[in-house]
């Protein structure tokens, strides 16, 4: 059995290495200029690419844009869940509804559909205001916004589509929910599924937890969680498998929920339909023999076992200057001889690496504590080179 896997970031490098790591031929699409150190990489072009790839292979969809579009309606080789169910992360509209409609816990909200509408619905909220674009924007959509006048604004943008390029429609306004986040993940098969290690991922670009949300700038794990909140979150993944099987759906391949844990009681902020990113980083590099093991038990239908993390690792993203909005491309990279680094946005001209997107590598430490994997994260961070290297300096602290 050969491994797909669709995508061309961090996360999908990591999938893949994981794979090669165990001996599987893996091939990405369509990759980038790291991912073709553990695999083949090909163009994709759509229901194509997919319906070309034979029966007897595994097909992992890293990134949401795949499974809305439907890759999973294409193929039963793909282990993700059709479109249909894929709404649950495709429209935060259909998410919130979802979860009113089966008591799934989570922040009150209100919807808006015009300027106007969000200028009234907002007044029944207080700051900090949480507005969220419906459909997919790639780690942009969500905007914590200090006051009214800010949030009606900004908000009035999102729904014309002039804030974000491509993003336009109505916005869900949340309840600000203090604490902390978590992600949760896990790989599910029908009712069945086995939670993946806890992991702490940082939103904001800054140091300090300042600065605008990107798609997250590093991650640690595993999280410590008590017993009691594992319990809690369990509940809240049976609760959506429960009300995507009364949906009339099944649910194949992997869960993700952002959560906020308030006073000892999960919230779900946001559902996706794959693996978190930069989460997934930390969770292979935690034991990638039992991810590969786990992944193909969920995908066979098989008996799922917990995965148990071998020593703790980090995750720090390198990101290009100008990130999130505008980030700078092209520049040279020199890396070190050695170190665990998963390659996101990274090409190669004249055959040298240069910058090609917003997170460019994510830079891997492990340790038998927290401590030491941070050491050594930060290790590796010194050794890459590149003019406008951005980071965070205190992930894992």
């Amino acid at each position: 059995m050969r491994v797909h896997v669709l995508g061309s970031g961090g996360r999908e490098h990591a999938i893949g290495w994981a794979f090669s790591q165990q001996g599987y031929e893996v091939h990405f699409y369509p990759g980038n200029a790291g991912t073709k150190r553990d695999g083949v990489n090909h163009p994709y072009e759509g229901e194509k690419t997919i319906k070309s790839i034979p029966e007897e292979d595994l097909i992992l969809p890293g990134s949401e844009e795949f499974l809305v579009e439907g890759v999973a309606n294409w193929k039963s080789n793909v282990f993700g869940p059709i479109k249909e169910v894929a709404r649950l992360e495709g429209s935060k509209v259909y998410a919130k509804f979802f979860m009113k409609k089966y008591g799934i816990r989570t922040a009150r909200f209100e919807i808006a559909e015009t300027p106007e509408e969000l200028r009234e619905k907002i007044k029944k909220f207080s700051s900090p205001y949480v507005v969220k674009a419906d459909g997919l924007a790639r780690g942009k959509g969500v905007l914590i916004l200090e006051t009214e006048e800010e949030a009606v604004e900004k908000g009035s943008k999102l729904i014309e589509g002039s804030l974000i390029k491509g993003v336009s429609g109505p916005v869900v306004l949340d309840e600000y929910i203090p604490g902390e986040e978590l992600s949760a993940m896990a790989i599910v098969n029908g009712r069945n599924f086995v939670l993946l290690p806890f992991v702490r991922d940082y939103k904001r670009l800054l140091t300090g937890n300042k600065g605008p949300n990107t798609g997250g700038m590093g991650s640690w794990g595993p999280v410590d969680i008590s017993p009691d909140t594992v319990s809690k979150i369990e509940e809240l993944f049976d609760k959506t498998l429960w009300g995507v099987e009364k949906e009339g759906y099944i649910y194949r391949g992997f869960l993700y929920l952002g959560l906020m844990l308030y006073n000892g009681d999960p919230y779900i902020l946001e559902y996706n339909v794959r693996l978190g990113d930069p989460e997934t980083e930390v969770i292979v590099t935690l034991n990638p023999e039992a991810f590969v093991n786990t992944v193909l038990e969920g995908y066979r239908g098989g008996r799922m076992e917990a995965i148990s993390p071998k020593g703790f690792a980090v995750d720090v993203v390198l990101a290009s200057r100008g990130y999130p909005d505008a980030p700078e491309k092209g520049k040279e990279i020199t890396l070190p001889e050695e170190g665990l680094i998963f390659f996101a946005g990274v090409s190669e001209k004249d055959g040298k690496l240069v910058t090609a997107g917003g997170r460019v590598l994510h830079c891997m430490g492990t340790g038998s504590t927290k401590e030491e994997a941070r050491k050594d994260a930060y290790e590796l961070v010194k050794k890459v080179h590149f003019e406008g290297k951005m980071y965070r300096e205190d992930i894992a602290l």
